[in-house]
C-alpha cells in the first residue's frame, strides 16, 4: 500500500513567516494528488511542524509553525479530513519520522511505499526520505509536488534523493497516469475496435 506524506504545507510556509512563491505554486498539483490518493484508498499523512519553545530549529529559522497557532495549520486548499487512513503527524524536527510514531502507524496500515510531497526538498523532504529509507519503505518523489527555497538547485536536491536514498523521482502526471489509463479502458465499449467495413461480402 502507498502512503502520501504531505510535508509542511502550513500557513507559515505558504502565506506567512517562511512563505515562498514555490509553495503556493504547488497547490494545484498537491490538490490533484491528494484527491487521487483519497479515491485510490492510499494512506494520507500530513506531517506538520508543531514547534515548542526551545526546539533547536528555532535558533536557525526563528519562530515558525508554533504548536496551536494559526501558522501551524494546514492551508485550507489541502484541508485534512482526519480518519483511519488520513493521519495528522505533528513533528518538532525536520523529518516526519523523527521522534514521531509515523513508522509504527504506517506499519500497522500495511504501507510499503511512501510518496513524499510538499516542502522543502533539500530539508524536510530530504530528512523525511532518510527516515523512510531506514524504516524500509520504498520512496517516491513527484518532482512537481515538492519545492526548495528560492536559490536552491532543485534538480540537485532531487538527485540527492535519487542517488543516496534510492528514491524514484517521477511526476504527478505519471503517478495519476495508471488511473487515467484504467478509466479510459473501462469507458471503451465492447466491440469498439470492430470495424463493420471489414465484414466480408460472403458472410451471412
Amino acid at each position: 500500500m502507498k502512503a502520501l506524506v504531505i510535508v509542511d504545507m502550513l500557513e507559515d510556509f505558504v502565506h506567512g513567516a517562511l512563505a515562498s512563491p514555490g509553495a503556493r505554486a504547488l497547490l494545484p498539483s498537491l490538490r490533484e494528488l491528494l484527491d487521487h490518493a483519497r479515491r485510490e484508498g492510499w494512506v494520507r499523512v500530513f506531517a506538520n511542524d508543531a514547534h515548542e519553545t526551545g526546539d533547536p530549529e528555532l535558533a536557525i529559522w526563528g519562530e515558525h509553525a508554533m504548536a496551536g497557532t494559526p501558522g501551524a495549520q494546514v492551508v485550507s486548499e489541502l484541508a485534512p479530513a482526519p480518519g483511519p487512513l488520513e493521519l495528522i503527524v505533528p513533528k518538532r524536527a525536520y523529518g516526519a519520522f523523527d521522534r514521531t510514531d509515523l513508522a509504527d502507524r504506517l506499519r500497522e496500515l500495511g504501507v510499503d511505499e511512501v510518496v513524499f510531497a510538499g516542502q522543502h526538498t533539500h530539508i524536510c523532504i530530504r530528512h523525511s526520505a532518510y527516515g523512510a529509507l531506514i524504516h524500509g519503505y520504498r520512496i517516491t518523489v513527484p518532482h512537481d509536488a515538492v519545492c526548495a527555497f528560492e536559490g536552491i538547485d532543485e534538480e540537485e536536491a532531487l538527485e540527492y534523493l535519487r542517488a543516496v536514498y534510492g528514491a524514484c523521482v517521477t511526476s504527478v502526471g505519471e503517478l495519476l497516469g495508471h488511473r487515467v489509463a484504467e478509466l479510459a479502458a473501462a469507458a471503451t465499449p465492447l466491440g469498439a475496435d470492430y470495424d463493420s467495413g471489414d465484414v466480408l461480402e460472403h458472410e451471412p
